[in-house]
């Protein structure tokens, strides 16, 4: 796998902040937009470059405010990303495109589904982290997780003083502390994938591109993702494929089965054997091949 530099690029939205985003596959391409994790970067999206090479795919990846090259925008919503998506897009000239979720981006992917209806055309989601503010979904996740929110519920300005200490910094520093935690959580199909040099630095260079200014995205979303997300997931009427693998410890395959059972229309597919990071990394080419072939 080969992951090329980022072609980074600035954009100055309507209201004076900064929207960072690169684009990987082809420049020319089928437009694709990409809604990175928690706590990540557009870099993440370079994971599928040569998928999307492949099927002809201009895949265009921002970072949400507070991440990477992006200004934060304190008190944001998850229901504001699609204002500052279809900003993203007018400017590029992209009248209509299609969209992938990963992970904590699944939560506003939705969110655009819901406020751009006539802008988007197919959505993907992959691994995507279900509503967690629903006890029955939360409670599904691994007792530290569970811990973690809890205290961003509950108690907030410990959170926000956590992610404003020195522990960010760090983070940018010694992106190798994130990285033996992934591993020591990570099912067997993830450390195979994560015993590749050139996926951990993939996933190393996210995590200090996040980090870079702070942790101003990730201390926000980590508490809007157990509230309320501003809309309802399950009145999001528009056909969705959705990927994930049944052996995922970082989020575990119970909220794929949560949007199968109440999104409209979600085609659920459920891969034996794979788990977070695999999914994407071993079978990204087949992701984007039935977005982009999947009708309408």
């Amino acid at each position: 796998m080969t992951i090329p530099a980022p072609h980074d690029r600035r954009l100055r939205l309507g209201d004076g902040r900064q929207l960072g985003y690169t684009e990987y596959g082809v420049p020319d391409g089928h437009p694709v937009c990409y809604c990175h994790g928690f706590p990540s970067s557009r870099q993440e999206a370079g994971l599928l470059h040569q998928a999307a090479r492949i099927e002809g795919i201009r895949l265009i990846a921002p970072d949400r405010p507070g991440y990477g090259l992006s200004s934060d925008r304190p008190g944001r919503q998850i229901h504001d990303w699609p204002a500052d998506l279809a900003e993203l897009t007018e400017r590029l000239g992209i009248d209509r495109f299609d969209l992938i979720g990963v992970s904590g981006g699944g939560p506003y992917a939705l969110a655009c589904l819901a406020a751009l209806p006539a802008r988007i055309g197919r959505c993907t989601l992959i691994c995507p982290l279900g509503p967690i503010y629903l006890a029955p979904v939360r409670r599904t996740m691994a007792p530290g997780v569970r811990a973690s929110l809890s205290l961003a519920r509950r108690l907030p300005r410990l959170t926000n003083r956590f992610y404003t200490g020195p522990i960010p910094a760090l983070l940018a520093a010694r992106p190798e502390v994130v990285a033996r935690l992934r591993y020591r959580n990570a099912a067997a199909p993830d450390r195979a994938v994560l015993d590749r040099p050139e996926v951990t630095a993939a996933l190393d260079r996210t995590i200090v591109d996040a980090m870079r200014d702070g942790a101003h995205g990730a201390r926000r979303d980590l508490h809007l993702y157990p509230r309320p997300w501003g809309f309802e997931p399950d009145r999001v009427d528009r056909a969705i494929t959705l990927w994930h693998g049944d052996t995922d410890n970082t989020v575990p395959v119970a909220h794929a089965h949560w949007y199968a059972r109440h999104l409209p229309d979600c085609r659920a597919r459920i891969l034996h054997g794979e788990g977070h990071y695999s999914l994407p990394v071993r079978h990204g080419h087949g992701i984007l091949k039935g977005l982009i072939t999947v009708h309408d």
